[in-house]
This record gives C-alpha cells, sequence and structure tokens, in this order.
C-alpha cells in the first residue's frame, strides 16, 4: 500500500502550487549545530496560503463531489478566510459564523471576507453558545430554498482535511528519496489537529522511521495529543489503515502565555529564522513551533547528526490578529 494509491479515491482539486518547496536553512543550521530543513507550506500560492490550503483541496473536491452549492463554517481564522477564497473560485457562496462584534474585527480579515463575498453572521459573546443553533437554522433555510450545504468545521480538521497532510508526507517522502536524505525529526505547529494527523498517518502508510514533534500552540499536551489521536483513529477508519498511537507525540512547553498571544522564546524564534533567513514566521503559531525546534537544537535534544525538517504552515505573519 501507498500514499498515492490510499489518496486516489478521493476527489481533490488543484489550489496549491506543490510539492511544496524544502530545502536547506544554512545560516540556523550553522547557528544552532544542527542540519535544519524548511518545508515551505507559507508558499502553497492561492489567496492566503499555508497549511488550509492544502486542507481545502480535498475538502471542497469533497463539497464539489456532493453537489453542494454553499459552504458554511466559523470563525474569523486563516481557515475560514483560505476557504471563502476557495469556495469562490468554484462559484460557491459562503457562510462564516463570528463571534463578537463586527466592529471590534480585524480590518484585514474584514477586508479579505468583503473581497470575497463572504456572508459574516456575528454573535454576541453573550450568546455564543448559540451558534451551533443559529448554523442549524440558516442550513435548513439554505436547503428549503433549494441548495445544498456543505459544512466545513473549524480549521478544516476532519478526516477529509486530514488527507490533505497525509499527501504532505508523501512530497515529504519523496524529497527524501530524491534527495538522499533522511529527515530523523518533523517539526511543527499543531493546533487544530489535522495537519499533526495526516502526517502521523503518511508515516504509518509510508513507513518511513521518523519523529513528528507536534508543539503545542494553544491546549495542554494530554488533551492535544487525545485530540490528534482521536482524529487519527476516525480518518484510518475511513481510509483502512492501521496506525501506531505512539507516533503521536506533543510537546507543550512553548505556548506560553495561550492562544491567540505570542510568546517571549516565539517572538525571539520569528526575529531569528527572519534576520537570519529571511523567512517569515507568525508569534501564535509557527513562531512557537519554531522556538521549540530552537530549544530542543540549543539543549542537545537532538543527535549531532541528526537532519530536521521544520514545517512552515504559514501564518501571515499576524497581520489578522
Amino acid at each position: 500500500m501507498s500514499i498515492k494509491t490510499v489518496l486516489k479515491n478521493f476527489n481533490r482539486i488543484q489550489l496549491a502550487l506543490a510539492p511544496s518547496p524544502i530545502h536547506r536553512l544554512s545560516r540556523l543550521t550553522a547557528m544552532l549545530g544542527h542540519n535544519i530543513y524548511i518545508m515551505r507550506d507559507d508558499l502553497t500560492g492561492f489567496a492566503l496560503g499555508g497549511n488550509k490550503t492544502r486542507k481545502l483541496e480535498f475538502l471542497i473536491g469533497d463539497a464539489l463531489k456532493k453537489k453542494a452549492q454553499v459552504l458554511i463554517t466559523s470563525g474569523a481564522s486563516s481557515f475560514s478566510r483560505n476557504a471563502a477564497a476557495a469556495g469562490r473560485a468554484f462559484g460557491l457562496d459562503i457562510h462564516v459564523f463570528i463571534v463578537g462584534e463586527e466592529a471590534k474585527q480585524n480590518r484585514a480579515s474584514m477586508t479579505f471576507f468583503k473581497l470575497m463575498d463572504a456572508k459574516l453572521h456575528f454573535i454576541s459573546e453573550e450568546k455564543k453558545e448559540t451558534m451551533p443553533q443559529e448554523k442549524m437554522k440558516l442550513i435548513k433555510r439554505i436547503e428549503e430554498s433549494g441548495q445544498s450545504v456543505y459544512e466545513l468545521h473549524h480549521g478544516g480538521s476532519d478526516e477529509v482535511g486530514t488527507l490533505s497532510y497525509i499527501n504532505a508526507f508523501d512530497e515529504i517522502s519523496d524529497y527524501s528519496q530524491n534527495h538522499s536524505i533522511r529527515f530523523d525529526k518533523i517539526i511543527h505547529a499543531t493546533g487544530s489537529t489535522a495537519t499533526q494527523a495526516g502526517l502521523v498517518l503518511g508515516q504509518c502508510i509510508d513507513g518511513h522511521e521518523t519523529m513528528i514533534i507536534g508543539m503545542a500552540i494553544a491546549r495542554e499536551a494530554d488533551l492535544q495529543k487525545k485530540n490528534v489521536q482521536d482524529l487519527v483513529a476516525r480518518t484510518a477508519q475511513k481510509i483502512g489503515v492501521p496506525w501506531d498511537q505512539s507516533k503521536v507525540i506533543v510537546d507543550d512547553r512553548f505556548i506560553g502565555p495561550g492562544y491567540p498571544l505570542p510568546s517571549k522564546e516565539s517572538e525571539e524564534a520569528v526575529k531569528l529564522f527572519a534576520s537570519l533567513e529571511g523567512v517569515l514566521l507568525d508569534a501564535i503559531y509557527t513562531g512557537k513551533a519554531a522556538a521549540g525546534l530552537i530549544h530542543y537544537a540549543l539543549n542537545n535534544m537532538f543527535a549531532k547528526d541528526d537532519n530536521i525538517l521544520f514545517i512552515h504552515t504559514g501564518g501571515n505573519f499576524g497581520l489578522f490578529y
């Protein structure tokens, strides 16, 4: 069984410029004393880019297969913004539910939604528990008008969205074979879980032995690990493959004051990547993963000859926070 064989049964559109570039960070390597590589998923080439673009290839593909005309999701997030763009690119309307007052939202985010003709529905903080009911009411109205609705889950993190990072692992494996480089550790930010779940499943299918370390950006390690394992299990069942729960590794020491706040370490990591390599991270997601990578390197938590792959999952340099 190969990843390509597993994924060929699922409908997928093309949004990303793939495979994502992978290259060595020579100055960071010299400073940290370890071989550091980066996978540039921030350069996926559609709308705002990042890991959400990968997920939307499978999610929009699934929506079109099911003949949906309308997308519904929630949150003013990198996922919902990219979903708005992807929906419009394939002729789908999109509704986004957002907690909070419109006047208090990030202006760049609101401008982006307006450009994409997204229909926004604001729910006050006091009534945020009613969001599921309000979404169901809207879905019912739309379906009664004769249109089909496809709901996009938070962050694109469901069994369909997870397929995207199974595919990303296939790109990593191909790069490894083509360049005779074995990545001993893969470091990335883990939040809504589909990125890590897909990488873990990709490893289990491909048999490429490596250690995938998810640097938590919001939740404590035990909870994040459980959430990732739950999604891996559901996706594994969907595609009919075995998996190893020991492959799910989460480190929560770099969350800082919480989400969506930066930490001192993440801001330092952003500065280091920018000044040494001209790579722009953000202090909320990728900066925290980079802080973990730097800590591991400086505290000899990598073997001397390890090849480390850092996955840059996007983040728009904090523009929307």
